[in-house]
């Protein structure tokens, strides 16, 4: 081999070389390109080795987006907030929801809307919640979402399930702070109107604006996942549900208020009513007043409140006349409300409570001894007839 040859080869062998290795350099960086793209690629066949970690690689990008339907959603997780969420915690895997992802790419979405892809991901949370499914199965917001409203609400839209942190206390079992607190900004997700209500309500300034968590949220009074129709039934019910805070003795000395209520009510005209109406049609409509029907639904105020407070004669006027139209400043002043007869508050009436109270015994208790003193008398009198004779 000649010189010139020689020198031909080594640089035919150098172009050679260089070729390998840039081929090599850039199958390795569409490789890695791949890993980095569907990291799930490599586990398609194998779907043992899926784990949350794989699945982040792609869903923790802040851009990710799908289509479904006419809708495109964002389907990033954020692996702090899930790794702080219940299910995060307890270390399940994404493909317990998700049991239909087994690799890379991912099977096409058979639901033709986002509601519907929705709707069919929730049957995935009776398989850990059952009790909590049954309830749903009989409410209200059940009944509408059969009925065709594709506005109803499914498990996902209260709970999301990659950040929802625990609800309840587990030694306890009362309901988180945070969580009574969060509630109302759920519902408002569709009941907006009633959240605005809420929200200057005696109640929702004090669950809201102030975080005391003694304040009744959405759900103390209408329930969690057995939330019924606001009917009659639900309405002659209603003073049972406020009773339950308002008949609370130590939640009550917290703010001053008499835990009297209930009783006072009951003992009324109107609460005697809506308790038989209650125990023996309580499907029936009645026009007689509960605890909503004086003191307001979801707007609430402080009784003292000079605009609306029922304790401001003018308002308690204007909230008699409701039913009494003819209701004036005496009318109302006759009624004795919530409170118990005392010698400063309704005296009058107090006292004359107090002379049954004394006479009815006296009276009762008095025939009784007249009557067994005769009897008395009578067999010392059938004894003595019988010495005689």
């Amino acid at each position: 081999m000649t010189g010139k040859s020689h020198t031909l080869f080594k640089l035919g062998l150098l172009i050679g070389l260089i070729l390998v290795l840039a081929s090599l350099l850039l199958v390795s960086g569409q490789s890695a390109k791949n890993v980095l793209a569907a990291p799930m690629d490599a586990q398609a066949d194998n779907p043992q080795t899926m784990d949350n970690a794989a699945c982040l690689t792609c869903h923790s990008r802040p851009d990710s987006t799908a289509t479904i339907g006419d809708t495109t959603v964002s389907i990033t997780i954020d692996p702090e907030k899930f790794g702080g969420s219940v299910h995060g915690a307890q270390g399940m895997a994404c493909t317990t929801c998700h049991s239909n992802i087994t690799g890379f790419p991912h099977p096409a979405v058979d639901a033709t809307t986002y509601h519907d892809y929705m709707v069919s991901g929730s049957q995935n949370c009776q398989q850990c919640h059952a009790d909590q499914f049954t309830e749903l199965a009989d409410s209200i917001h059940k009944s509408v979402a059969e009925g065709g409203n594709e506005q109803a609400p499914v498990c996902t839209d209260c709970h999301n399930p990659h950040t929802q942190t625990l609800l309840r206390d587990m030694a306890t079992g009362k309901a988180m702070e945070e969580e009574r607190v969060s509630i109302p900004l759920t519902c408002a997700k569709c009941h907006n109107a009633i959240y605005n209500e809420y929200l200057d309500s005696v109640h929702g300034e004090g669950l809201l604006k102030e975080g005391n968590t003694d304040s009744p949220t959405c759900t103390d009074c209408h329930g969690v996942h057995s939330i019924q129709t606001v009917d009659s039934s639900f309405r002659l019910r209603s003073p049972q549900i406020c009773a339950e805070c308002h008949t609370n003795e130590d939640m009550m000395k917290k703010y001053g208020l008499s835990t009297a209520v209930m009783n006072t009510y009951v003992a009324d005209f109107h609460g005697t009513t809506v308790t038989i109406f209650e125990k023996t049609a309580p499907d029936q409509e009645t026009n007689t007043p509960v605890c909503v029907d004086c003191h307001g639904f979801h707007d609430i105020t402080s009784t003292k409140d000079p605009e609306k407070g029922i304790q401001v004669k003018e308002n308690l006027v204007k909230t008699c006349q409701k039913c009494h139209p003819d209701a004036d400043e005496s009318f109302s002043e006759s009624w004795l409300s919530h409170y118990i007869p005392s010698p400063t508050k309704a005296p009058l009436v107090y006292y004359v409570n107090l002379f049954y109270k004394i006479l009815i015994p006296t009276v009762i208790g008095g025939m009784i001894i007249y009557v067994l003193t005769d009897i008395v008398r009578r067999q010392i009198d059938k004894r003595k007839g019988a010495k005689n004779s």
